[in-house]
This record gives C-alpha cells, sequence and structure tokens, in this order.
C-alpha cells in the first residue's frame, strides 16, 4: 500500500541517492562526462563521408579533419574514445556505485515503509 502512495517520493530519494553516489564518486563523474561529451562532441563535429558529399552538391564545401597528413574519421574519433573512456569508467567502479544505490535506497524505503502507520482508511 506506502509503495503505490509515496511512489513520487520514492523516485525522489533515488533520484537524491544518486545525485550523492555521483557527487562523492568524483571520478566516475568525470568518466560520464568524459563518454557523454565525447559522444556529442563526434556527433557534431566528426560528420561522416556522405555529409561531405551531400554539403559539397548544396554548394557548401565541408573539409574533412585531417591531422599529420591522414584523414581522421568519426569511426577513429568513437575507437579513441572508447580506447581511453571504458578503462577510466571501468576504473571508476560503476557497479559498486549501482549497487550502493540499491542497498541504500532499499533500506531507506524499506525504513520508512515499515515504520508507517496504517492509515484509517484500509
Amino acid at each position: 500500500m506506502t509503495s503505490r502512495y509515496f511512489s513520487a517520493n520514492y523516485a525522489i530519494v533515488v533520484a537524491l541517492l544518486g545525485v550523492y553516489s555521483l557527487l562523492t564518486n568524483p571520478l566516475l563523474l568525470v568518466a560520464l562526462g568524459f563518454l557523454i561529451g565525447g559522444f556529442l562532441a563526434i556527433s557534431r563535429f566528426g560528420q561522416p563521408l556522405h555529409t561531405y558529399i551531400r554539403d559539397a552538391a548544396d554548394g557548401e564545401v565541408v573539409e574533412p579533419i585531417e591531422f599529420g597528413g591522414k584523414t581522421i574519421t568519426p569511426q577513429n574519433l568513437y575507437t579513441g574514445l572508447f580506447v581511453i573512456g571504458i578503462p577510466l569508467l571501468w576504473f571508476a567502479a560503476p557497479i559498486s556505485t549501482f549497487f550502493w544505490l540499491v542497498g541504500s535506497s532499499g533500506c531507506v524505503i524499506g525504513a520508512h515503509a515499515g515504520l508507517m502507520e496504517p492509515g484509517v482508511e484500509s
């Protein structure tokens, strides 16, 4: 009965504990920011080859990214992002943070449900 009545409150508790877990694990926050920012940056600036052709047909010439005489494709950028981001994410321990969030939320919500008096209507 309490889970349906207090479901919005329980969702807020889980969200606040999630924010707390990110703030107390700054490496996880940096790793997630790096991966999400990398995906956004590559999708915005690393346009695929068919985009260059389409833009050139529209009269707008878009130059591909070149570094050291080599053309860098979005696939190269995604590979670099994964090579750096996945070990960083693994070192930040997101699995233990997730299980801490599940356990702490379960304890808080279970304690609240156990201590609540049944309502008059039940």
